[in-house]
């Protein structure tokens, strides 16, 4: 789904300087304002149709603590009709950039240039959300078990061969054709 919806930001809008903060004393904190309505590339495999939000910039003794709440849209398939839609969820960022680099304090760091790099984190959290069961709404009917149709479109068919067999079962109409051998 990344490379069908035409151009894109690039992930480079998601780097925000924090070389400023590293200076003053610990405690220090900035608001910086996320509004990115386009589609942006977080990583090679994802997308998101938009992005915006506030995070709080926090300088700590062991780097920049960053906390917030950001509002995601993203192109997802139903779990249920198995078509594409917009998938716009909430997404609670809370997580310290070491500084210096210290992978016993935290996985993410601020790089040598006062540079943190959102992409990853993002990719991350958005993976996760997008490991749960999501539907294009409430009222999503499914597919047909026997056809496969999407039921929000045509509506069930009638079953053809809906008789029971010796112990009262009902043949499954894709398996119609096995009852020949059985006579």
């Amino acid at each position: 789904m990344g490379g069908t919806r035409g151009s894109y930001l690039k992930r480079r809008l998601l780097k925000l300087q924090v070389g400023y903060l590293l200076s003053e004393g610990p405690g220090n904190s900035k608001v910086v304002p996320i509004c990115l309505p386009q589609r942006l590339q977080v990583a090679n495999d994802l997308f998101l149709e938009s992005l915006t939000g506030n995070l709080v910039l926090t300088r700590t003794k062991e780097g920049i603590l960053i906390q917030g709440t950001l509002q995601v849209g993203h192109a997802r398939e139903c779990d249920r009709c198995l078509e594409a839609f917009d998938h716009e969820f909430e997404l609670g960022v809370a997580e310290l950039f070491a500084s210096p680099p210290d992978a016993n304090n935290s996985v993410f760091s601020v790089d040598s240039n006062g540079e943190i790099d959102l992409a990853p984190l993002l990719r991350e959290e958005v993976l996760i959300e997008e490991s749960y069961r999501t539907v294009c709404r409430a009222e999503c009917r499914g597919l047909s078990a026997e056809t496969g149709a999407n039921l929000n479109h045509e509506e069930e068919p009638l079953l053809v061969d809906a008789s029971p067999l010796e112990g009262g079962l009902a043949i499954d109409p894709r398996l119609a054709v096995l009852k020949q051998l059985l006579t």
